[in-house]
């Protein structure tokens, strides 16, 4: 008797079933010279795909399994093609089952699929999938595509009904101990390092990974439970796990939030963002009290906030979603669909040259504006707005003030304006005239019907004549600028013929 296992010599084979797969019953000798008959499957090697989409989901499939004889949430995958590549038929297969381009791809390596057949199963990891196309099953193949957010994969893989569980936390496990460079791929493994309980978000390997946020599982299943439970829940959660007053406030104005109570969530957001909300829930934040702002008709407060939401923050792509409904919301359709549109285009399979271009290009297609604007002034100067130069055309001021929305007076619309752009009151204001503007600058045409107002605030009045204040909600400035000098032509100053009547509402302050 040896001390090493020996391998065995196969003296026959015949085919025992020939199908969908082949079965072929081998004979072989035993290193003790007995002989015995073994039935092997004959199948060709597969490829699963652990497909993460941008918004940290997974890509699943759902259809009907008949050796279980049941439906299984399944992760994408199929046979490789004879003469085909693993990472070739995964991008092929995530495709065809379910409509996603899969970005940046690791091969996770492969594993015999079983002890008596000869397929190895492959998995894949891809960052950045995207769906680009409705799915294109062969005959016989139907289910249905969905996603699941990230931080619950592991419980589905393990929870022991998939066919490529295992292999799937065998390939994320591999993915996690890997070199990578391609950056998209950095930050999933980051990611998914601190799924796995052997790599921490921090990547070092060999300790605890961090514990899992209490609160993730709340709102995990929050869809599935009563309304009028989820309160008392979120109490015991809380007094179960002390946090912070901004932790405890955000998640609070989130609830309000989720149960479509913006009005209570946004008092509760501006808290937790004062008392120093850090991290992933303060970036989240911020999009959600603009959202809720947005819906409570404040898509200026809206602006206000995400315009300067950073370029590298993980939520950008989130942050720019809601910025371009803000826009909108705002009557501004052409840059909300450039917002959006550049917020796609680093994640378009291809043409995201022509895409960002066009984009750039857009301009708001011709219609009558109704607007209100303010005449301020103080010492012979007036407040105006100043615009850079861009694309070739010179900069200019304007105005303050803004659109008149549907059903809202002229004089109405002069208050809001003032207290969203510039967190100023109006004390007194009067209409001076009704004018029209019409103008033809680049990148922008516009025909404005502009209501003209005199108006008083003691905020914007006490503003020094050499301060300048910035606008929440947008990237430019106001401030004070001699009327007699701006008579001259230069900067322009608009809407057209403001200038005059600010110098007789001067003459009247004399």
């Amino acid at each position: 008797m040896t001390d090493q296992a020996q391998p065995w010599s196969r003296v026959g084979s015949e085919t025992a079933y020939q199908g969908y797969v082949r079965v072929r019953r081998d004979r072989y000798r035993l290193p003790d010279g007995s002989e015995s008959d073994w039935d092997v499957v004959e199948i060709g090697d597969t490829v699963i795909v652990v497909a993460f989409t941008p918004d940290d989901t997974v890509v699943l499939f759902d259809q009907y399994r008949v050796g279980p004889a049941r439906i299984l949430g399944e992760l994408p995958g199929g046979l490789i093609d004879p003469g085909e590549d693993a990472v070739a038929a995964g991008i092929r297969e995530l495709l065809e089952e379910t409509g996603y381009h899969a970005g940046p791809v690791f091969h996770a390596g492969s594993e015999w699929a079983a002890a008596n057949g000869t397929r190895r199963r492959h998995v894949l990891v891809a960052a950045d999938c995207v769906l680009v196309a409705a799915p294109t099953w062969g005959e016989h193949e139907s289910g249905r595509v969905r996603t699941i957010a990230a931080p619950v994969l592991l419980d589905h893989l393990t929870a022991g009904e998939l066919s490529d569980g295992g292999s799937a936390v065998r390939g994320l496990h591999a993915f996690a101990r890997a070199a990578v460079s391609e950056p998209s791929l950095v930050d999933l493994q980051r990611r998914v390092r601190a799924l796995l309980v052997a790599f921490p978000a921090d990547g070092s390997a060999g300790e605890a990974a961090a514990p899992a946020d209490p609160f993730d599982r709340f709102w995990r299943e929050a869809e599935d439970k009563e309304p009028a439970r989820l309160g008392a829940e979120l109490d015991r959660l809380l007094a179960d796990h002390p946090v912070s007053d901004a932790v405890a406030a955000y998640e609070r104005g989130s609830l309000h939030d989720f149960l479509g109570e913006e009005a209570a969530a946004i008092p509760l957001y501006r808290a937790a963002l004062d008392a120093g909300l850090a991290g992933e829930r303060r970036s989240a934040c911020i999009i959600q009290l603009a959202s809720s702002l947005r819906n409570v008709g404040d898509p200026s407060g809206a602006l206000a906030l995400l315009h300067r939401f950073p370029d590298d923050d993980p939520l950008v792509d989130a942050a720019r979603a809601f910025e371009a409904l803000a826009l909108f919301s705002d009557q501004k359709p052409a840059p909300a669909l450039r917002t959006a549109l550049r917020a796609l285009v680093p994640h378009l399979p291809a043409y995201r040259r022509s895409v960002g271009a066009y984009a750039a290009e857009l301009t708001a297609p011709p219609r009558v504006r109704a607007i209100s604007v303010a005449v301020i002034v103080t010492d012979g100067h007036v407040l105006a707005e100043e615009y850079p130069a861009e694309a070739g055309a010179p900069g200019f001021l304007r105005a303050p003030g803004g659109g008149i929305e549907f059903g809202e007076t002229a004089a109405a619309a002069m208050r809001r304006e003032l207290r969203e752009e510039l967190a100023a009151e109006v004390d007194d204001l009067r209409l001076l005239a009704v004018t029209e503007n019409i103008f033809d600058r680049p990148q922008k045409r516009g025909h404005e019907i502009v209501h003209v107002f005199a108006v008083r605030s003691a905020s914007l009045e006490a503003l020094p004549v050499t301060d300048r204040l910035a606008v929440l909600d947008g990237d430019t400035t106001v401030g004070w600028y001699p009327i007699e000098q701006l008579r001259s032509g230069s900067p322009a100053f608009y809407p057209e013929g403001i200038l005059d009547i600010a110098a007789a509402v001067a003459a009247d302050a004399v």
